[in-house]
């Protein structure tokens, strides 16, 4: 499949939160410990996609750019840095779906990657130091038109080399690290599965499974105390995709949401008691819905939010 096959299924999937040929835009977006701050999300209110915050309870919207409107759905995935004090992106104002940062008023955008290729769901390190995403590459020099996606890391100010982490061989996404940053929890099709959540240490080694074949699962987001994992099922198909969550070692998976709708890029709020996702079940398109950890008092809090993200109060 030539390589910019890849990247339009990868970003149709974001969109409609499955895959066709490869995966949907299956990212996470990590939580970070701390008291609920803003919420950010994406949203198309005035003829092009723009980042926004949002008070928790809707109130005090606030947009932060203004960009051309970018023509992937990949520039709604977004991640708040440890602090909450920036937010990391993609977009495809250049052409080519790269990584941004801005400060969470909107000031001081720059670039973190520069491949021409594809960066797509940012997610911080704990410490703030390292941001890991996905990164679109040919499968080898002999195949330039075949390619994939693997979960890759980098410095946050964009410096250092890249460091690749999953084989080229199989499509793996969906990364995010664990509260303690010694681990990477990602979703991947290894084995030959349709997809399945995996744990490893943060240099790439000791990858295990931590879902069962039949969950098809990916997305993860691990809570800010590093126990337990929220991610959605059914990816990579078309069918209807539910909101699990589960401990970090694979055991106790808890349905969270009712099937028979889109459920999908569920994410931990900085203190863990609630999660934010995305579902069509009260309109044709996607909102932002929030509920609590243990998937009770569901509540629309976001006609047309995509990608919600909850940020940590920054400290005065």
């Amino acid at each position: 499949m030539p390589a910019s096959e890849n990247v339009r299924n990868f970003a149709s999937a974001s969109l409609c939160a499955v895959v066709i040929l490869i995966l949907s835009a299956p990212f996470a977006f990590a939580a970070d410990p701390g008291t609920n701050g803003r919420i950010a999300f994406v949203a198309d209110f005035s003829g092009s996609r723009q980042l926004y915050t949002v008070n928790a309870d809707g109130t005090d919207l606030i947009q932060l750019t203004n960009f051309p409107g970018g023509t992937s759905d990949l520039t709604w995935l977004i991640d708040y840095s440890p602090d909450g004090k920036q937010i990391v992106f993609s977009h495809d104002m250049t052409g080519p779906v790269e990584l941004y940062v801005i400060n969470a008023d909107g000031t001081n955008l720059r670039q973190i990657t520069h491949d021409g290729g594809l960066a797509a769901g940012p997610r911080w390190s704990p410490d703030g130091k390292h941001i890991v995403f996905s990164k679109g590459v040919a499968l080898s020099p002999d195949f330039p038109d075949v390619g994939g996606l693997v979960v890759t890391t980098i410095k946050s100010d964009g410096t250092g080399k890249e460091r690749l982490l999953t084989s080229r061989l199989w499509e793996s996404l969906g990364a995010d690290y664990t509260a303690d940053g010694k681990h990477i929890v990602f979703s991947s099709q290894m084995g030959g599965l349709v997809s399945a959540l995996w744990i490893m240490d943060v240099n790439g080694s000791h990858k295990r499974r931590l879902s069962e074949p039949e969950l098809q699962a990916g997305r993860a987001d691990v809570s800010p105390d590093g126990t337990q994992v929220v991610f959605y099922t059914n990816q990579d198909t078309p069918q209807p995709t539910s909101i699990f969550k589960m401990n970090i070692d694979g055991s106790g998976v808890t349905r969270l949401t009712s099937s028979g709708h889109m459920d999908t890029l569920p994410v931990f709020s900085p203190d863990g008691t609630k999660i934010l996702y995305m579902s069509d079940r009260l309109s044709p398109s996607f909102d932002t819905f929030v509920m609590n950890a243990d998937g009770s008092h569901k509540k629309r809090i976001i006609v047309g939010g995509l990608g919600p993200n909850w940020g940590s109060q920054p400290e005065p």
